[in-house]
């Protein structure tokens, strides 16, 4: 019988892994396994699509997919389109994603259907050009609403004004020029959205004042909740979080209704476990039913582009030990023939059954390659299954009695989870904000520090 991992969250901010558009199509049910393939026994490729409820190997309900991996949103054949939608038992659906309508892209100048907007280089003649692409819009609009249960709203990112690596075309444009874009973005999403996805309004901004000033300009979109992009969310420092979710809370952003805020672009025990805490305290003060999530794509980066593996944290009181670090993967054609001698060395549903011939392939068929598409689909399952099992751990840990979590909990993070239940709760909050801002911004940076220094 699999591992059903999903109701282990109910109290946590859940993780959202950014799936890949190359895994899900792999691990559909229609893919078949050439037969010469050495896999574990018992098992088919569709077993590797951990939001399978039916998976031999483990379940778990959430994931992240963004417009932005493709070329046209024609509707495509995989294990997110074709996913199980229907409720369990306890009225909730089995699988659960959010779409993102692909603000990366836009910002890094890699949306398709833009490259056109690339040769203009005068700012008001680049707007207009952006409200021309209602096609694109449209496209996007359309395939999240098929695609995903909540969805992101589109957004034109203002970190593409300071952003070194950006080659958006955007970067032309002012910051009220983006924030005017977006508000007409919103307004069509107002009017062409359909079926039952829910919206989360993004939420942008590379410093306060220009965070205040789209946060007064896109508030009053109240969909269905809220996402915090660029250094509105975690790249802001804990800090700044905070800043922003109490303004938003003031503002009556957690709501009844609006009960879904998500944080972009981090995938770290430590903040794993800080934005429960945020989960709880507002539930407390504003609205039971919230929930907060947050995204990386680093279980699909470190196998695909890393060729390594994630382990487990050992989480000791030493914030150092609550990082996930890396190693490389065991492969090497040397294994090709004699590996069913050599166990995969590490610990998962699909760890378990591996042996190290089905991830070094080179022989037979597969002579001109050591590995194969199902090398990787195989080692992500596994690192897929670690992250999401790690921070559940963590959650776990930490929420538990105070006097046992203090044994194994650092004291930063004890003391950050203490912070942010005390300003949540308060009515007036300013003041004690502004007493713990430093501290709060100190814990951010010990724990970037420590991510930098695993090499991570």
């Amino acid at each position: 019988m699999s591992l059903d991992l999903s109701p282990r969250w109910n109290e946590f901010a859940v993780y959202l892994p950014a799936i890949q558009e190359w895994y899900s199509k792999n691990v559909h049910a229609s893919k078949k396994l050439e037969k010469s393939r050495p896999f574990p026994n018992g098992l088919k490729l569709s077993d590797l699509d951990y939001m399978n409820p039916k998976s031999k190997l483990w379940h778990y309900k959430y994931g992240l997919y963004s417009a932005g991996q493709f070329k046209n949103h024609d509707a495509k054949e995989c294990s997110v389109s074709l996913r199980d939608r229907t409720l369990d038992a306890n009225g909730e659906s089995k699988t659960i994603i959010l779409g993102d309508s692909g603000g990366f892209q836009i910002g890094m100048g890699s949306f398709s259907g833009t490259e056109h907007l690339k040769k203009i280089k005068d700012a008001n003649q680049m707007c207009e050009a952006w409200r021309q692409c209602g096609d694109v819009r449209d496209s996007v609009v359309d395939w999240l609403c098929a695609t995903s249960d909540y969805a992101m709203t589109i957004d034109m990112p203002l970190w593409v004004l300071v952003s070194k690596t950006s080659k958006s075309p955007f970067k032309i444009c002012s910051k009220e020029q983006l924030t005017q874009l977006t508000i007409e973005n919103l307004e069509h999403i107002k009017q062409n959205k359909h079926g039952k996805t829910k919206w989360l309004n993004v939420i942008q901004g590379t410093n306060e004042d220009d965070t205040e000033y789209w946060w007064s300009r896109v508030k009053k979109y109240k969909f269905d909740g809220w996402a915090l992009a660029g250094s509105v969310g975690w790249r802001g420092g804990l800090d700044s979080v905070m800043y922003n979710v109490l303004r938003m809370r003031d503002d009556g952003a957690f709501e009844d209704g609006q009960d879904w805020m998500h944080v972009l672009g981090v995938s770290q025990p430590t903040w794993a476990v800080l934005l429960t805490a945020i989960q709880l305290s507002l539930r407390e003060k504003c609205n039971p039913k919230l929930r907060i999530s947050y995204d990386s794509a680093s279980p699909f980066q470190t196998v695909g582009m890393a060729r390594k593996l994630i382990r487990y944290p050992k989480f000791t009181k030493d914030l150092k030990s609550w990082v996930m670090t890396s190693q490389p993967s065991p492969l090497s054609s040397s294994y090709a023939d004699g590996g069913r001698q050599f166990h995969f060395p590490f610990q998962s549903p699909i760890g378990d059954l591996m042996n190290l011939d089905h991830l070094n392939v080179k022989s037979g068929a597969f002579e001109n390659r050591p590995t194969d598409i199902v090398s990787d689909l195989l080692l992500m399952n596994h690192t897929l299954y670690v992250y999401v099992r790690a921070f559940l751990e963590a959650n776990e840990m930490v929420f538990m009695r105070p006097s046992e979590a203090s044994l194994y909990t650092p004291p930063e993070i004890m003391d950050g989870i203490s912070i942010i239940h005390d300003l949540i709760t308060s009515d007036s909050w300013m003041a004690k904000y502004t007493k713990h801002k430093k501290y709060l911004n100190d814990i951010s940076q010990k724990i970037q520090k420590t991510e930098v220094e695993s090499g991570n």
